[in-house]
């Protein structure tokens, strides 16, 4: 295979997304226990990045006529012609098949399942059902999300009993329409060319940014209940504080002002904020040892 070949297989399967899943995965894992089992977490690192690309490459398989017509899109590989339609339908099912195999062998039933309806989620829910037809469509869409660490905790623990795991992916829910209604704010145009009802082409620009604001406020308290509840102590109410403030801030400001250079002011704040909040839940329930 040609380099060039390679990269256009690499961005089917929309690398940034499989690694901000993995690492949502892999924090669940790590702070559910603090013996790591090897086999288990390589299992649902590996598994978790077959699915999560498997369904990013069935997404632009399902989505090909709609990114012909937007100019962020019109670059992916299918629309650019460098990965024809049908081999991105086959690489997108074998490698959901191939994390289904894995999951299946090395992790318990629990982990294998929600690893398979995140994929499930994305594809038929989210791109397929919800993303031509509502405006609620990466508000529910962003339930996909959420499997990721309900799937790493069940790896681990083979439970979801306790509310920590819960709590996780509610977290990624929450933060998923501020961080995606955003983009598709400073895509509106693009979005309202191809017909495709997000909330910004529906509602208008400010509105939306309006929109963006109150779930930003509704995620900040999210953040913050695992300190009330006991699960996380001093260092993750200090990261989950400050990262939390300045999304307020940043998304007050978008509300004030919403043009497309605050919108993706706004964006690309909120992109590291859940990898960055994430990490700080390892750190604090695996250095504190609380």
């Amino acid at each position: 295979m040609s380099s060039r070949a390679f990269e256009s297989y690499l961005a089917l399967t929309k690398p940034k997304i499989v690694f901000l899943l993995d690492l949502t995965a892999v924090t669940a894992f790590l702070v559910s226990k603090p013996v790591i089992d090897p086999v288990r977490i390589i299992a649902v690192l590996v598994a978790g990045t077959l699915a999560s690309g498997g369904a990013g490459a069935l997404n632009n398989y399902v989505d090909r006529n709609l990114d012909r017509e937007m100019r962020r899109t019109s670059q992916r590989p299918i629309p650019k012609g460098t990965i024809t339609p049908a081999r991105a339908l086959v690489f997108g099912l074998a490698l959901v098949a191939g994390a289904l195999a894995i999951s299946t062998v090395f992790l318990p039933l629990l982990a294998s399942l929600f690893i398979f309806l995140g994929a499930a989620i994305y594809v038929l829910f989210y791109t397929k059902y919800l993303k031509p037809r509502t405006t609620l469509n990466i508000v529910l869409g962003g339930s996909a999300g959420s499997c990721a660490p309900l799937a790493g905790w069940a790896a681990a623990t083979g439970s979801l009993s306790i509310p920590t795991p819960w709590l996780m992916a509610l977290l990624v829910f929450v933060w998923t329409p501020s961080h995606f209604w955003s983009l598709a704010l400073r895509a509106s145009n693009d979005y309202s060319h191809a017909g495709i009802p997000m909330l910004p082409v529906v509602v208008g620009e400010k509105k939306a940014a309006q929109y963006i604001a109150l779930n930003t406020f509704l995620l900040v308290p999210v953040s913050l209940l695992f300190v009330f509840l006991g699960e996380f102590s001093l260092l993750y109410l200090v990261v989950a504080g400050i990262l939390g403030v300045a999304m307020i801030l940043v998304d007050v400001k978008l509300a004030l002002n919403p043009t497309k250079a605050q919108a993706w002011t706004a964006f690309k704040i909120s992109s590291p904020y859940l990898a960055i909040v994430f990490v700080a839940m390892v750190l604090d329930a695996r250095l504190l040892l609380h």
